[in-house]
């Protein structure tokens, strides 16, 4: 990079595009800005795409990314042509700036690439990889579309591949996923993309692409592999491996014995990262006594930071904590807003206590046929406080006839799944001489 650019708009892209904590991305930005006001050429490029893409965690403002281009290009910065044509934005005052063509701009960029410079590498596999080289030079018939598309991806894998071999981050990613996923008809490889991945340990700075390695190992079955990841992540500190090793020991059966003490540890560990599945699984074990004794405050406590963090689906345990009172205090409404929450996200809820408070009129107007519905679903899923749920129904006649026949039945699958309070309500009945179930108790 050293041969094109300057010091400080080198020390920018290598916090930016070679490194990959966040943390220090607004120091590359603020570095890009620095080789802008000076006004050197391609500085503009960068800090267009940041504006334009989003990187550095820049805000995208087109039109701050449409003025860095076309003042890049007044400058001579066959870079901003090239990125000013992927943001589609070359065209009126952007366009106007040129002073030469659009292939001559490719060209030049072209010469850096050939020459070891890795953004320009980037550069020119983004131009064969989105489809510029295909519609802006060669415009291939119809029939020959498709031929061009594949040799075009291969092509941008290449320099892709050659960029990434210079600590390249996005460049890593392009290549990684063309194979791993199959893009424009690159031959999909899992196993080839995780082969070439490990070659760039120690050229790239791979954290960001832990979690993935480790999933696509798992889903291969190759768990040696995906707990080798899992290890460095833990002692990198990165959150997400912490939680993908804790999972491995939570059920014992990627690679690992099971061991919930660890997996607990594991949990707080990610946590304590900033990690929201780190307490949304910490949080699982305080509240069923994995690895620990039962704390449903502190069960409470971790669910709550993993909502406050965004996870997806921790409401269905913050439901189920304000509905039985477990480390808050009880509160219907509450639970009922997080279960519709969940409802109106397409997320799975628990049924057998929405049913409830249907059925009851608990913090939701009263509906008992929808209560019903719903602990029925939630029963033929083989949920034993639904079949509790049922019985009390039945027993008690609630938006039904009375049926002494069905409480029984109900009570008794709770009680085969070992549901609080089933076999004392079965205690209640006793069969007549006629085998028929009646109030009273059993003798």
């Amino acid at each position: 990079m050293e041969r094109y650019y300057s010091d400080t708009l080198c020390q920018g892209l290598r916090l930016l595009y070679f490194q990959a904590d966040p943390a220090r991305f607004a120091e590359g930005v603020q570095l890009l800005e620095k080789a802008v006001a000076a006004e050197e050429p391609h500085a503009f490029y960068f800090l267009a795409r940041c504006y334009g893409w989003g990187d550095g965690n820049v805000r995208v403002n087109e039109k701050k990314a449409k003025k860095l281009s076309r003042r890049g290009i007044e400058l001579g910065s066959d870079l901003c042509v090239l990125g000013a044509d992927r943001m589609d934005i070359l065209k009126g005052d952007v366009k106007a700036a040129m002073t030469g063509t659009l292939e001559e701009a490719f060209h030049n960029v072209l010469v850096m690439a050939k020459d070891g410079e890795p953004m320009a590498q980037y550069a020119i596999g983004l131009f064969y990889f989105w489809g510029d080289m295909l519609l802006n030079f060669q415009k291939p018939s119809k029939e020959e579309f498709s031929r061009y598309e594949k040799e075009n991806a291969l092509e941008a894998l290449n320099w892709f591949r050659l960029s990434s071999q210079q600590g390249c981050i996005p460049a890593f990613r392009n290549a990684f996923n063309s194979v791993r996923n199959g893009v424009n008809g690159v031959p999909k490889d899992l196993e080839e993309a995780l082969r070439w991945a490990e070659t760039m340990d120690g050229r790239v700075d791979m954290r960001d692409y832990y979690h993935s390695f480790i999933l696509e190992y798992q889903g291969l079955k190759l768990y040696d592999h995906a707990i080798r990841w899992c290890e460095r992540g833990v002692r990198e500190g990165i959150g997400v491996c912490a939680v993908d090793l804790g999972i491995a020991y939570l059920y014992g059966d990627r690679g690992v014995a099971e061991d919930d003490e660890r997996a607990l540890t594991l949990f707080n560990m990610a946590a304590n990262a900033g990690e929201e599945y780190g307490y949304y699984n910490a949080g699982r074990c305080y509240y069923n006594g994995w690895g620990c004794v039962r704390d449903y405050n502190q069960a409470f406590r971790c669910f709550d930071q993993a909502c406050r963090l965004g996870h997806p689906t921790v409401k269905s345990f913050l439901a189920q904590c304000y509905f039985w009172g477990r480390g808050v205090e009880p509160n219907y409404e509450t639970a009922v807003r997080m279960m519709n929450d969940l409802i109106r996200e397409k997320k799975d809820y628990p049924k057998v206590l929405m049913g409830y408070c249907c059925l009851y009129g608990k913090g939701i107007n009263a509906d008992p046929a929808e209560g019903k519905r719903l602990l029925e679903e939630a029963a033929q899923a083989n949920d034993g406080q639904a079949w509790m749920f049922l019985g009390d129904m039945y027993d008690q006649g609630i938006g039904v006839p009375e049926n002494i026949t069905m409480a029984v039945s109900c009570y008794q699958k709770a009680a085969a799944k070992k549901i609080e309070g089933a076999n004392e309500a079965l205690g209640r009945y006793k069969k007549t001489l006629f085998g028929k179930w009646k109030r009273g108790h059993l003798s």
